[in-house]
């Protein structure tokens, strides 16, 4: 439980700095990164082989390479983050948590768009949504 607040805390300040500076902060997510594999060098996160550690940064990979394809329409730091979030928990909750963050950033933007209130080149920080993916899936 305490390595889903470390990481809870870590997307917070992630989240909010990407609302405000549009920007993700890498010296945090390189922290988050080094104190999730120094867990699983200790042991403190069970029983998980570094194969399947490699396979949960999968999810981040693949964002890094829409960054390069799209020309940073998608921001490399959504990819690091991504990477983060891979090595503190499994593939597959890894991916529940973008899945999550991308069904509810969609459905914001659907309304913004809706109601006029955004156009259709505006930037969306996705970092809060990331947020709010993991805290539905630890809340499941």
């Amino acid at each position: 439980m305490w390595i889903e607040v470390v990481l809870f805390l870590l997307l917070v300040i992630c989240a909010v700095t990407d609302s405000i500076r549009k920007e993700i902060p890498l010296a945090v997510i390189w922290v988050g990164i080094f104190l999730a594999v120094a867990c699983h060098v200790l042991g403190c996160m069970g029983e998980e082989t570094w194969s399947a550690v490699v396979l949960s940064m999968f999810p981040g990979a693949a964002f890094w390479g829409i960054s390069l394809v799209t020309g940073e329409k998608v921001g490399y730091g959504d990819g690091w983050i991504l990477v983060m979030i891979g090595v503190f928990t499994d593939f597959r909750r890894c991916f529940m948590i973008l899945l999550v963050g991308l069904m509810l950033e969609s459905v914001v933007v659907l309304f913004l768009l809706a109601v006029r209130k955004i156009s259709t080149d505006k930037e969306i920080p996705f970092a809060p949504f990331l947020l709010m993916g993991m805290g539905v899936i630890v809340w499941l």
